[in-house]
């Protein structure tokens, strides 16, 4: 099968030479084996309870230490391999010990929405909390606080030296001119929602709305247990409408984009199927749908749109509308942020420059504010993305190349078996072939092999069925294969396509791109 779409295939290397192995894999000559790096305390264990916040979604995965794609963390995460304590797979999480919001304001959203230290199963999806202490600054309100654990059963004395410790650390990091006494007093927490609370005072946000999403998030898992039992989900959602609400749907769809992030296939269906029921069922899932509505017609003439100016209006016009920031946040998500990108913004910028009258230019002025927050969400939840799935790269590659059957290592994680970790295989291969590395380079290439096929026989019907029309050999081909596999072609299968079409755009494969052009449109035509 072509590499055009298949995960990892188009990254092959041509041959070169020199390996670089991931940390913790040890070369064959003399050289001391690289160690993952590792937290001073014991290995933390996963938990099922842990605390979310508002934007935060059960089983979030922890922040991310950008890899170039961002501002660099003056304090960056530990990787610490933790156990599921459900299914018992073992997996790397980063774990954060100091986290300075002066140096690193990116950090702000995954710690507030519960994102950081935390795990999830990339196998069952069992997460929560780690036990693990964090130290926190905020010189904008000159606070600095320690979440310590109750569960580490330290005594006070350790205690109070680490905490001192982190201090330290944190002010050595620190200019002269910042360190002020109230760096001197650390505030203690002992437990995370207290911590959390504190933080979220600082934005406005009252434990009273706190308490409202910690209810909606638990509601969500319950539901999310009953969504093959309609008598007992009709009898918790009696018990629970109050819950249900705008807010309520947004923390459903924040979950759901999470597990299919991750390749967690299953929980991301059931999670829709939860989702498809609640909105012929609920009051605000009537709204919701009714807005779904609105947002598909905004879509087509969105695609029907000429120019940069003639798209700026027609989300002008949305903006507009009473639920405007509703119907541009949902515009954004389901594009990927494509749409609205620099040059949007830069269209949007021009149009306020020649905006005379304040009301008018406010207005304009809030819609591009609005639009940056998406942004940066967006760029968030994919670096997020991106770095959970390297550092399960790095820990399975280690494992396959230590291990003595490759092939059932590979199919005992067969859902990690993905783009990030064939990309990975891929550096390693043309670093290998680069350095003349010949052993190295051909156990890489038969564990590559091996991950191609395991791969492709673990491929959903519609991921198959798109490679296979992008690989076709002639249109008649094309035409075969959709008339075959007509009852694949449904409204998610059409939708997935204009981001995919945007993405290959944006790298720069024009003719790829077009095939998915001409795609969509023969599949609208058949549906």
């Amino acid at each position: 099968m072509s590499g055009i779409i298949l995960p990892g295939q188009d990254k092959e290397p041509k041959p070169q030479g020199g390996i670089e192995l991931p940390r913790g894999y040890g070369r064959r000559t003399q050289e001391k084996p690289a160690e993952a790096p590792a937290p001073d305390t014991q290995p933390a264990e996963a938990g099922t309870q842990g605390s979310t916040a508002p934007g935060a979604s059960p089983g979030s995965q922890p922040g991310r230490q950008p890899s170039g794609r961002g501002p660099e963390l003056l304090f960056p995460p530990q990787g610490a391999r933790v156990q599921c304590p459900s299914c018992g797979t073992p997996y790397v999480v980063p774990v954060f010990s100091i986290i300075d919001l002066g140096a690193n304001p990116e950090l702000k959203a995954p710690l507030l929405s519960g994102q950081i230290n935390v795990a999830v199963c990339p196998n069952c999806g069992t997460g929560g909390a780690l036990g693990a202490p964090l130290l926190v600054h905020d010189p904008e309100h000159q606070f600095l606080g320690v979440y310590a654990p109750a569960e580490l059963n330290q005594q006070d004395m350790q205690l109070q030296k680490a905490i001192g410790d982190l201090t330290q650390a944190l002010m050595r990091k620190l200019p002269p001119e910042a360190r002020k006494g109230y760096l001197l007093q650390p505030r203690q927490f002992l437990d995370w929602q207290s911590f959390v609370e504190k933080l979220w005072e600082f934005e406005g946000v009252t434990p009273e709305m706190l308490r409202r999403q910690r209810d909606q998030s638990e509601l969500l898992q319950r539901l999310s247990r009953l969504v093959d039992d309609d008598k007992a989900l009709e009898i918790a959602l009696e018990r629970s409408a109050h819950l249900i609400d705008q807010d309520f749907f947004s923390l459903l769809d924040q979950l759901t984009l999470l597990m299919r992030g991750q390749g967690q296939m299953d929980q991301a269906n059931a999670l829709l199927k939860l989702r498809e029921k609640l909105l012929e069922t609920t009051p605000a899932g009537q709204e919701v749908k009714a807005r779904q509505q609105r947002v598909r017609q905004l879509l087509e003439r969105i695609q029907g749109a000429k120019n940069r100016n003639e798209l700026l209006s027609i989300v002008l016009e949305a903006w507009q509308e009473p639920d405007g920031q509703q119907m541009v946040g949902s515009l954004a998500l389901a594009t990927g942020g494509q749409l609205l990108d620099y040059q949007f913004l830069m269209a949007l910028s021009e149009r306020i420059d020649a905006t005379q009258d304040p009301e008018a230019r406010k207005q304009l002025e809030e819609l591009r504010q609005f639009i940056l927050e998406i942004q940066q969400q967006i760029v968030a939840q994919q670096q997020q993305s991106q770095e959970s799935a390297a550092q399960q790269a790095q820990a399975l590659l280690q494992e396959v190349l230590q291990a003595q059957d490759p092939r059932a290592v590979l199919r005992e994680n067969a859902e990690l078996v993905d783009e990030t970790f064939l990309a990975l295989l891929a550096a390693n291969l043309q670093a290998a072939e680069r350095n003349k590395a010949t052993a190295a380079a051909r156990r890489l290439r038969q564990i590559y092999e091996l991950a191609l096929e395991i791969l492709q026989e673990n491929m959903p019907e519609e991921l198959q069925l798109l490679n296979d029309l992008l690989t076709a050999p002639d249109d008649a081909t094309v035409r075969r294969l959709l008339k075959e596999k007509r009852s694949l072609l449904t409204r998610e299968f059409l939708d997935s396509l204009a981001p995919l079409e945007a993405e290959m755009r944006q790298e720069g494969r024009a003719d790829i791109a077009d095939r998915i052009k001409s795609l969509r449109g023969q599949i609208a035509l058949m549906m």
